[in-house]
């Protein structure tokens, strides 16, 4: 039998950084999974290894910010950020899907 505190640490993070300031803050390896990032200003952020499962990342500002490594990140959730040619995208991400955005007026890529 799993005792509470076993139960309680494998859920997954719930953060609610809604608009929050993050930028430049250095957030490697973090478990950013099911986070509400909407409108989070994330620039020049080290989001390293982090992981973004699930999270709601529309209208975040990446600009600058380093994605490398990150898991679980998808082509839907950074077409609903704001991010541009300094933002460091982890190896599986084809920046080309990126700039393929049909019928979106924003965010988009600066």
């Amino acid at each position: 039998m799993s005792s509470v505190l076993e139960r309680r640490t494998s859920l997954p993070h719930r953060f609610h950084f809604e608009g929050t300031v993050l930028r430049t803050l250095d957030l490697t390896g973090v478990n950013l999974s099911y986070a509400n990032l909407k409108r989070a200003d994330a620039r020049d952020a080290i989001l390293v290894r982090a992981n973004f499962a699930d999270a709601d990342m529309a209208g975040m500002d990446l600009r600058g910010a380093d994605l490398t490594g990150a898991r679980n990140l998808t082509v839907e959730q950074l077409l609903g950020a704001i991010f541009d040619e300094s933002t460091r995208l982890p190896a599986y991400i084809d920046r080309a899907r990126l700039s393929v955005r049909v019928g979106i007026s924003e965010p988009s890529i600066i």
